[in-house]
C-alpha cells in the first residue's frame, strides 16, 4: 500500500473487525462512463485517503474525510464521516458502522441497510478498467478488463506449468480452454503437457495431460465442484521459492532448487471462497500412480557439462488421498502486505493403495552390492501442513514480519519420500546450503537399476527425500527511505493476470534485517533400513540484512551455529515471505 499525506488517520483505520451476512442490496445498474469519470476525479483528489487492497475500519474508529479504496474488500464497523468510493472491491457495513456521505461501488457488491448511510447509495456491476501511475488512476480506454470478465471467453492457451527442471526441462502446456461469464461460471481446461526434454517431436507416451473442469455455484459463484485427470511431473515441495525464481536458478545456474516425482490419475474436488472474509476452503480426493524420475541433461546457460544433483527415490504404486486446504488471508495487500494475518493449513490422509520403495544399492560402481531391497510403505499415513503469517505496521515505512511453518505427520509414524520436508537453502535458512536439514537422506549416496534386464542403467540417487517433521521460524523488519521512485508494470493495471509473472521493479530503496531458526525430526519406527533410518536434526539459525527495489532484494546471511559458517550472499526477485 502507497501512503501519502493523511496516512496516520487512514493507519488508525485498520485493525480487526467482525464480519456478517449481507441484509440488503441497495442498487445495481451498468457503468456510465461519466459515472466512471467522476470516480477517477474523487480518486485522485489530493485531498482523498487512498487505499489498496483490503480495508478495515474496526468498531470505535472514525476516519475524518473522504476515502477510496482499489481493490478490496472494505469492512467499515467504525465510522466515515465522508464519501466512500470502493473500485473494483466489496463494501460490508456492520453493526453500528457508519458512512456519513455518499457511497459508491464499482465492480463489487454492498452488504449494507439503509440506515448506515446518511447520504446516497449506487451499486455497479461493471468493474472500471483503469491503469495506474503512482498514486493516480486513469480510465482505460482500451476496456480488456471489462471485456473479459463479462464475456464468455474460449481460446487456445499456451502456457509454462510448474518451472524448467532437470527431469523434464521447460514443461509447456498448450490446449482449448472454456470459460463462461457470471457468478455461476464455468471452466474446461483441456491442455496437452509438452516437455522439452523430449525433443521436437509430440510422441503421445511423452506427453503430459491436464484436463481440469469446474462450476463456481450459489451466491457470488463462492462454491466451486469439480474434477480433473492430469499426468504431470510435481515437486515434492514448492513452498519455498517461486515457479520463477526456481525456474532461473535451474536455467542459468544450473541448480535445481527442488526434486520431482510423476503423478498420474483423477481426482474431484469442491471449495468455497468468499473474498469479503479472505476464507478459501478445498476438500480434494485422488486416486493417482506416482512414480520415480532420474534428472535428464536439459541445457543451462553455464556449467551445462556437469551431471545434475541426484533425484531421491519415492514410493511407486496406486495410492489414494483424501486433503482439505484451508486459506485464511486477512492482509491488506496480498502483493506487498504491511498488516494482517496470513494462514495456509493442509491436511492429507492417505486411504488406500500400495507404494513400494524400489530396490537400491551402494554406489560404488565396480560393487553393485545391494543395500535394501524393495520394501513397501504405509499408505494410511496422515501429514499435516501450517504457514502462519503475522505483518504489522509499525509506521509509515516500517513494518515487522513473521512467519511460522510447521510441516510433516500427524500420527508420529514415518512418511512415504514423497510427502517428507526438508530445509535450508535461500527459500527457508539462506545461511546454509540447500537441503542442510533433511534428516540425514543425502549423507548416503545409493543408485539405483533401470531399463532392460539385460543392459540396465545405473541411476545415482537418495532413499529418500527428508525429514518427516519439520519446523521454521522467520521474523524481518523493514525500512525504507521517504522519497519515492518505481519503474515498470502495476499489478493494479495488469491487462492479463495470467501473464503477470514478472517481478515489479520499485527503485525506492529499501532495505530489511531477518532471523531464521529451523530444525526437522525423523520418525524411522522399527525400520532397520540403512537408508530409511534417519536422525534428528540440531536447530539451525542465521541473521542477515539485504536492499531491494519493488520485488527484487540483494541479501546477506549469516550462519549462527552449524558446521560451515560462511557468509551467503544471494539474490531474489520476490519477497521472502
Amino acid at each position: 500500500m502507497r501512503w501519502r499525506t493523511g496516512w496516520m488517520v487512514a493507519l488508525l483505520a485498520i485493525g480487526p473487525g467482525v464480519r456478517v451476512a449481507a441484509q440488503e442490496r441497495i442498487d445495481q445498474v451498468d457503468l456510465p462512463r461519466s459515472v466512471a469519470d467522476q470516480a477517477i476525479d474523487f480518486f485522485n483528489d489530493p485531498s482523498t485517503i487512498r487505499f489498496t487492497g483490503r480495508v478495515d475500519i474496526p468498531a470505535g474508529r472514525v476516519v475524518m474525510g473522504d476515502v477510496a479504496v482499489l481493490g478490496g474488500p472494505v469492512t467499515i464497523a467504525g465510522e466515515i464521516q465522508g464519501d466512500l468510493v470502493v473500485v473494483n472491491g466489496n463494501l460490508t457495513i456492520e453493526g453500528a458502522g457508519m458512512v456519513s456521505g455518499d457511497v459508491t461501488v464499482i465492480g463489487g457488491v454492498a452488504h449494507v441497510i439503509q440506515t448506515q448511510i446518511r447520504g446516497q447509495l449506487a451499486v455497479y456491476d461493471e468493474n472500471l478498467p483503469y491503469r495506474q501511475s503512482g498514486e493516480r488512476i486513469t480510465y482505460d480506454e482500451h476496456r480488456w478488463n471489462r471485456w473479459r470478465e463479462n464475456r464468455d471467453l474460449s481460446h487456445i492457451s499456451v502456457r509454462v506449468e510448474q518451472n524448467y527442471n532437470r527431469v523434464e526441462g521447460l514443461p509447456v502446456m498448450f490446449g482449448p480452454v472454456l470459460r463462461t461469464s457470471g457468478p455461476n461460471s464455468f471452466r474446461l481446461d483441456a491442455l496437452a503437457i509438452w516437455r522439452s526434454e523430449s525433443g521436437p517431436h509430440l510422441a503421445s507416451n511423452e506427453l503430459g495431460y491436464l484436463v481440469r473442469a469446474e462450476q463456481n455455484l450459489g451466491p457470488g459463484g463462492r462454491f466451486v465442484v469439480g474434477g480433473s485427470a492430469y499426468s504431470q511431473v510435481q515437486p515434492i515441495e514448492n513452498w519455498q521459492l517461486t515457479n520463477l525464481e526456481a525456474s532461473l536458478a535451474a536455467f542459468l545456474l544450473h541448480d535445481d532448487y527442488r526434486d520431482y516425482y510423476k503423478r498420474e490419475g483423477f481426482g474431484a474436488f469442491a471449495g468455497y471462497d468468499d473474498p469479503s472474509t479472505g476464507v478459501r476452503l478445498t476438500g480434494e480426493y485422488r486416486s493417482e500412480d506416482q512414480g520415480f524420475l532420474a534428472p535428464v541433461s536439459p541445457w543451462t546457460l553455464r556449467r551445462n557439462a556437469e551431471p545434475w544433483r541426484a533425484q531421491p527415490l519415492v514410493g511407486e504404486g496406486r495410492i489414494s488421498t483424501v486433503s482439505g486446504d484451508l486459506v485464511v488471508d486477512r492482509r491488506n495487500d496480498p502483493d506487498d502486505p504491511s498488516d494482517g494475518w496470513y494462514m495456509q493449513a493442509r491436511a492429507t490422509f492417505g486411504v488406500s493403495g500400495s507404494l513400494t520403495v524400489p530396490a537400491y544399492f551402494e554406489a560404488e560402481p565396480n560393487a553393485p552390492t545391494l543395500a535394501s531391497e524393495a520394501r513397501p510403505l504405509p499408505t494410511d499415513f496422515q501429514a499435516g501442513f501450517v504457514d502462519l503469517r503475522r505483518y504489522a505496521r509499525l509506521g509509515p515505512d516500517s513494518d515487522l514480519r513473521l512467519r511460522g511453518v510447521l510441516g510433516g505427520s500427524l500420527d508420529g509414524r514415518s512418511l512415504p519420500p514423497q510427502y517428507q520436508h526438508m530445509l535450508g537453502g535461500e527459500g527457508s535458512l539462506p545461511g546454509y546450503a540447500l537441503m542442510s536439514v533433511d534428516c540425514g537422506a543425502r549423507s548416503r549416496p545409493y543408485s539405483i537399476f533401470q531399463g532392460p534386464t539385460d543392459d540396465p542403467v545405473r541411476t545415482p540417487t537418495f532413499a529418500r527425500y527428508g525429514c518427516d517433521r519439520i519446523a521454521l521460524f522467520q521474523a524481518e523488519y523493514r525500512g525504507s527511505l521517504s522519497f519515492n521512485m518505481n519503474l515498470g508494470s502495476n499489478r493494479e493495471a495488469d491487462v492479463d493476470p495470467d501473464w503477470s509473472w514478472y517481478p515489479a521493479i520499485d527503485l525506492t530503496p529499501s532495505w530489511v534485517v531477518f532471523f531464521d531458526a529451523g530444525r526437522g525430526w525423523a520418525l524411522t519406527g522399527d525400520t532397520t533400513d540403512p537408508g530409511l533410518v534417519g536422525s534428528d536434526t540440531q536447530t539451525l539459525m542465521d541473521l542477515g540484512a539485504g536492499i531491494y527495489l519493488g520485488d527484487v532484494g540483494i541479501y546477506w546471511a549469516w550462519p549462527l551455529n552449524g558446521s560451515d559458517r560462511r557468509v551467503n550472499f544471494f539474490l531474489r526477485i520476490a519477497h521472502r515471505f
